[in-house]
């Protein structure tokens, strides 16, 4: 009895059903809608064709990095609403790309930059610029932002000789090296020595936090850097102090703190404006439109005084129509155009896809890559380039709906046992297929194949 209730499933061990295309796993994603903070890559918009929004990245340097703009946009023209055509792909894309270089290459070396990426959750309904503030400060948090100011407090102290921090070449580095205690201590660096003279530069800027080597046995290479970033979490934590002192932390401790570390600006991307608005009363808005005013444009806050942190938001045309009456009140349009398609100066259009054969197989080759085991890299088999056409076609050029199209014809052509998948193959997946585009936004007509031929 024993031995039958410990026993094993019987279960056959898979193999890799996608090594017949010669992928790892399907290349596509399941769900095209970006998930930031997942470890796939399919998912969380590390793979992005950066060709296919050139026109985009070009306005977004010149309008919001290298420009005096305190709050920006990212816009659908009217005409091009919808979801999946890659609106949360785009911000997660040059948050990595700042970030990877803090901004050296974006900038033309002028400025030390770091982006947060914040994505409202509509479950919390974050109404209110404290729960969005807060929100905020958990991005931070979650990110490597706290790591790369510690770096650079530590880098600045004149204690570290120069020789050893010559020896740290990126910010993913940080942690392994200049964060490290034990790392330091191997190249003769005075740990007690840094500490005082990082605590005394934070002490002058209203933060008071110990940090000393001197607990007995500790053996935490990292300890001083915990203790750091302890200081920071524990504050996030509790509702009352949150709202008492919340946005006094974002708005005016992190800006001194950021800027202590010579960091130029921070960048905060917010997306999906629409799940604040959406559930915002008439009140909520009007308060919501004061607020950014208060703390971004010519408030008493240091970020408003010193024009610290570039917001750049994500909003349908929609929610710009339900916030206009309260932009307008709040006397923003002065600063910040909210006019949609009339706005320039701080706007970033997001533009329909003028999709051709060649940028299909782009977008396709370069998802395919990250998967390939055996393969021809240049090769978009088991698809033939009719096939893809047709299913940019049925996508209506919207991204997100090419990739799902995508990942559901492997699928079926593995379940199907077909080497190749030509327009017979994806009009049979069609013609059978049951699958809702509801969740992409609008209906879709099927497009008549014959036309592709």
């Amino acid at each position: 009895m024993g031995s039958n209730l410990l026993r094993r499933t019987q279960r056959q061990e898979e193999g890799n059903k996608y090594a017949r295309y010669g992928f790892s796993q399907n290349p596509f994603p399941v769900d095209p809608t970006v998930k930031p903070f997942s470890e796939d890559r399919r998912e969380n918009g590390s793979i992005f064709l950066e060709e296919l929004r050139s026109e985009e990245l070009k306005e977004f340097n010149q309008r919001i990095v290298n420009s005096k703009t305190k709050i920006g946009f990212l816009m659908d023209y009217a005409a091009y609403r919808g979801r999946g055509i890659g609106k949360t792909a785009f911000m997660n894309y040059v948050k990595n790309t700042i970030n990877s270089d803090l901004g050296n290459e974006i900038s033309n070396g002028s400025e030390v930059l770091y982006a947060v990426y914040v994505s409202p959750s509509p479950e919390k309904r974050e109404r209110t610029m404290s729960l969005i503030a807060r929100n905020i400060y958990t991005s931070m948090l979650n990110s490597d932002l706290l790591q790369i100011v510690y770096s650079r407090l530590r880098a600045f102290s004149n204690i570290i000789d120069e020789n050893v921090l010559s020896e740290i070449d990126s910010p993913s580095h940080y942690m392994d090296t200049i964060c490290n205690d034990e790392w330091l201590k191997q190249r003769s660096v005075d740990i007690d020595s840094l500490n005082i003279a990082v605590n005394k530069e934070l002490y002058n800027i209203g933060i008071h936090i110990s940090i000393e080597e001197r607990t007995l046995f500790n053996t935490d290479p990292h300890k001083s850097y915990k203790e750091f970033y302890q200081y920071f979490s524990s504050f996030a934590v509790g509702d009352y102090a949150w709202k008492r002192e919340g946005c006094t932390m974002v708005f005016d401790t992190l800006v001194r703190l950021f800027k202590a570390a010579d960091i130029t600006h921070c960048i905060i991307l917010l997306d999906e404006v629409e799940k604040i608005v959406t559930y915002q009363n008439f009140a909520e808005k009007r308060a919501f439109c004061d607020s950014l005013r208060n703390y971004f444009i010519d408030g008493p806050s240091i970020n408003a005084i010193s024009a610290y942190y570039k917001l750049f938001m994500t909003i349908h045309p929609n929610s710009q129509e339900l916030l206009m009456p309260h932009w307008q009140a709040a006397g923003l349009e002065r600063f910040s155009d909210l006019g949609g398609n009339t706005a320039k100066d701080n706007t970033v259009f997001f533009r329909p896809i003028q999709s051709t054969g060649e940028m299909t197989r782009k977008l396709t080759l370069i998802y395919m890559n990250n998967a390939q085991i055996n393969r021809d890299a240049n090769s978009v088999a088991p698809f033939t380039e009719r096939a893809l056409d047709a299913i940019m076609l049925k996508a209506q050029m919207v991204p997100g709906r090419f990739l799902r199209y995508m990942y559901n014809a492997i699928e079926k052509g593995i379940e199907n046992d077909w080497d190749i998948i030509d327009l017979s193959q994806i009009e049979t997946m069609w013609s059978s297929s049951s699958e809702s585009d509801s969740a992409l936004g609008e209906s879709v007509v099927l497009p008549d194949t014959k036309t592709i031929l």
